[in-house]
C-alpha cells in the first residue's frame, strides 16, 4: 500500500486559514510527481467542510489525508498551546539528501520516528534538528528550520533533504527568509535560531548542546 500523502493546516479561532493557498499547491505538487489522482476542487471541499462546524474562539489542527486513489480522510482537534520557550537539540541520525520522500509530506517517515519516539518522552524539547550526510543543516523531525546570519534569516535548500513547508513557502514569497546551506558551523554561530510548520506559525527557539536520539 502506497503511503498517504498529509498536510496538517492551522484555522484560527476565527475560522480562518491564512496557509490553505500553499497547502494545496504543495498537495498537488506532490500528487504530480508521485503520479497519484489529483483534483484541486476536492481537498478544497473537504477541508471547507470539515472546518464549518468547528467552534469558534479557539485555533484548531486540520489534519488531511489522501490515498493514492483520491480519497480523503480528515482528523480535526483543539490546539494547544505553544510552550513559552521552546527548546530543541541536535539528533544524532543523519538524513539522506537523495531520499525523495523527503520532498513530500507524506505517512511513510521511518527516519523521524525515533525522534517522534524521543520527543513523546522528553515534553520539554519541541524537536530535534538533524543534519545531512555533507553535514548540512536540513529540518527538524516536525519543523522547518532558519538561522540568522549576519542580520539576514536563511533556511536549508530543499536539496539538502528538506520538506517544503507551506510556512517556509509563505516566509520565502514574502522574503522575510531566503534559501541557502547551512553547516554545523552555522548553527553554533547563528544569531538566533526559528523554527516553522503550519500549525505553529514562525517562532523563536533555545538551542541545548549535546545530540539526542
Amino acid at each position: 500500500m502506497r503511503p498517504h500523502l498529509i498536510e496538517t493546516l492551522r484555522v484560527e479561532a476565527d475560522g480562518r486559514m491564512p496557509l490553505l493557498p500553499w497547502h494545496i499547491e504543495r498537495l498537488g505538487a506532490s500528487s504530480t510527481a508521485l503520479g497519484y489522482r489529483w483534483s484541486i476542487d476536492a481537498p478544497q471541499r473537504a477541508i471547507a467542510r470539515a472546518a464549518a462546524p468547528l467552534a469558534e474562539g479557539v485555533s484548531h489542527r486540520l489534519r488531511l489525508r489522501v490515498s493514492d486513489d483520491g480519497v480523503i480522510d480528515i482528523e480535526t482537534q483543539v490546539l494547544p498551546a505553544l510552550p513559552a520557550t521552546p527548546r530543541v537539540m541536535v539528533a544524532r541520525q543523519r538524513l539522506a539528501s537523495d531520499e525523495p520522500l523527503l520532498r513530500h509530506k507524506t505517512t511513510h517517515r521511518p527516519w523521524y520516528a525515533g525522534a517522534a519516539a524521543w520527543i513523546a518522552t522528553h515534553p520539554d524539547h519541541f524537536d530535534l534538528l538533524y543534519f545531512n550526510e555533507r553535514d548540512e543543516l536540513c529540518e527538524g523531525s516536525r519543523c522547518n528550520v532558519y538561522l540568522r546570519i549576519d542580520g539576514q534569516w536563511v533556511t536549508p535548500p530543499i536539496d539538502s533533504g528538506v520538506l517544503p513547508g507551506a510556512q517556509r513557502a509563505a516566509l520565502l514569497d514574502d522574503e522575510a527568509a531566503v534559501e541557502g546551506v547551512l553547516t554545523r558551523d552555522d548553527l553554533m554561530r547563528a544569531e538566533g535560531i526559528r523554527l516553522s510548520n503550519a500549525l505553529r506559525g514562525w517562532f523563536d527557539v533555545t538551542l541545548l548542546p549535546g545530540e539526542m536520539a
